[in-house]
């Protein structure tokens, strides 16, 4: 085919018919084609591709017996190995489930050592020994612990130091955990300084150490290795097995660390591990006690109890005065308590008290508490209880000695012997009373009160409203409630004076302007006079109404005004 044919057919092909010759070739499209691609050119790609068929393919190598699993551990190990050098949290936060049970099961084992040793001091701990020894500790400026420790004890391992040798620095310490914490890196630098000296002052050779250095009661034992030490702070005296012990470790160390040692760079990180072998090494032996009465505790304890029973009695005895004082104001009459309390040694009592009560300071006075210890803090009310009812009538009424006064349900019952005038102020002043609706008259004479009065009193109330306006104002409603005392009476005073007086409420206006408007106003005031009152309870045959205008009487009211009159009723 000529140059010019081949690319009249690359021109005649278009792209899409392109794509297709080349899925119809290859059995693939286009997109397929660029993924094989970038698969072939990009081993990151690749690795993804493959990554979720390769521990198929290792489960199934393993299943036919190509490979075996021990063939993949050193893999593994080297894999894990790397992987916590890079990034140890990572392996941690793995770890974390696991590691969170275990470590909370040692502090659980710690907690219940510290609460055993805790218990065996306090079983003791009031002995005269123990009192000495706190005395001890006091004046020589050492720890109580330790100069207990240093009693109970035969010997007692309290600190253990893993040293490097060339360099003299601390890698790893543990300790009792009931001795206080000493400077590690001093008493490092200590050894090393003494090593060098014992070899410069005494010309020993590079392979003999100082084994042993005593100060005081403390022995400091030291085993050495090639490349570390391990130094024992011991009190007492320790047995031969404790060499042993730490010839032991040191040896430990130097197999599992023996390369760390060797390339030490100042990281003391990794020795944290060597603790599993320095702990072997922290021993004791305590002391064998003979079994001796605690006659001491026992005497203390008695004076603890004595003074626990001594103090809770008194606060018993407290409690009950002060419940017998609270009982007091709830039962007597005209009290009302809302709240008591007991804070920073003061009875608080809050409540309502009636003025007529007994005082709040007489209450307090016969009781057996402390008159400084309780604070009181009463609003006024008034009580309708029938004690109250009749001292507060006793004090209005001012009674003479032959009348006796009782009160129920509202009702004041007066009984014996009284003069009309006292009979007739009593008439116009009970509903003064608070609590008190209705009065009982028996006397023994059947006098009864002189009720002329009632028309009079009837006739002086009058009432001005303003323009188009029937609601009454404070004063209004106040004259108009002592008015319906009065008309409450009426009834009585008619059955008395056998008449038949009614209640005309005239209410007064003018026949200038709109008649009709101000008749209707007018009316419309009589009759809520008319409405009030018999709500009060006046008989509404006894009242009438009476629209009047000032131009059309001889008797003018006030204009916009209401008067009552008692007039006989016709016939």
């Amino acid at each position: 085919m000529t140059e010019k044919k081949v690319k009249d057919v690359a021109e005649y092909l278009e792209q899409g018919q392109l794509n297709e010759l080349r899925e119809i070739i290859t059995g693939l499209d286009k997109a397929s084609l660029d993924r094989l691609h970038r698969l072939m050119k990009d081993p990151h790609e690749f690795a993804i591709e493959i990554s979720d068929l390769l521990p198929f393919s290792i489960r199934k190598l393993i299943e036919k017996g190509s490979i075996h699993s021990s063939d993949l551990l050193p893999f593994f190990e080297e894999i894990i190995q790397e992987s916590i050098q890079i990034n140890p949290q990572r392996l941690a936060n793995i770890l974390f489930p696991i590691m969170g049970p275990a470590i909370r099961k040692a502090v659980a084992e710690d907690i219940k050592k510290m609460l055993e040793s805790l218990n065996q001091g306090l079983e003791s701990g009031l002995s005269p020994s123990h009192i000495k020894w706190r005395f001890q500790a006091l004046f020589s400026g050492k720890n109580y612990t330790e100069i207990m420790l240093s009693h109970a004890y035969v010997y007692h391992v309290k600190h253990l130091f893993l040293i490097h040798k060339e360099s003299a620095l601390l890698l790893h310490q543990i300790r009792d955990p009931q001795i206080p914490s000493i400077e590690a890196d001093m008493v490092a630098s200590m050894l090393s300084a003494i090593s060098d000296f014992v070899k410069d002052s005494f010309q020993k050779a590079n392979n003999e150490s100082v084994e042993t250095i005593k100060i005081g009661e403390t022995n400091l034992w030291i085993e050495q290795g090639p490349s570390a030490i391990i130094a024992a702070v011991v009190d007492g005296n320790p047995p031969p097995s404790l060499r042993l012990d730490m010839q032991e470790a040191i040896e430990a160390v130097h197999y599992n660390h023996r390369n760390d040692l060797e390339k030490f760079d100042g990281d003391t990180a990794i020795f944290e591990h060597t603790e599993k072998f320095l702990k072997n090494c922290l021993q004791s032996e305590k002391k064998q006690k003979k079994a001796k009465p605690p006659y001491f505790a026992l005497f203390l304890l008695l004076i603890v109890l004595g003074a626990a029973g001594y103090f809770g009695y008194q606060h018993i005895q407290a409690k009950s005065i002060r419940n017998q004082l609270i009982s007091a104001f709830q039962n007597e009459p005209g009290y009302l308590i809302s709240r008591t309390g007991w804070k920073n040694n003061q009875l608080t009592i809050q409540g309502a008290r009636d003025e007529l009560s007994k005082p709040a300071a007489a209450l307090i006075s016969e009781s057996a508490i402390n008159p400084d210890q309780v604070t009181v803090n009463f609003q006024s009310f008034i009580s309708v209880d029938s004690v109250f009812v009749i001292r507060r009538a006793n004090k209005l009424l001012n009674p003479p000695p032959t009348i006796r006064l009782s009160f129920k349900e509202g009702v004041l019952t007066i009984s014996g012997k009284a003069d009309a005038s006292w009979i007739t102020m009593t008439t116009q002043a009970y509903h003064k009373i608070w609590g008190v609706t209705a009065l009982n008259w028996q006397l023994e004479e059947q006098q009864k009160p002189d009720l002329g009065w009632i028309i009079s009193d009837i006739e002086s109330y009058s009432f001005t409203f303003e323009f188009n306006d029937i609601i009454m104002t404070a004063e209004q409603k106040a004259e108009f409630d002592s008015l319906t005392t009065t008309a409450l009476l009426l009834d009585d005073f008619n059955h008395e004076q056998n008449q038949k007086y009614i209640l005309q409420i005239q209410s007064f206006t003018s026949n200038t302007g709109n008649i009709t408007a101000n008749r209707r106003v007018a009316l419309t005031r009589a009759e809520s006079f008319i409405g009030r009152l018999d709500e009060a309870g006046v008989p509404r045959e006894l009242m009438e109404t009476a629209v009047i205008f000032n131009e059309e009487t001889a008797n003018p009211g006030p204009l916009r005004g209401v008067r009552l009159r008692a007039l006989k009723k016709k016939e």
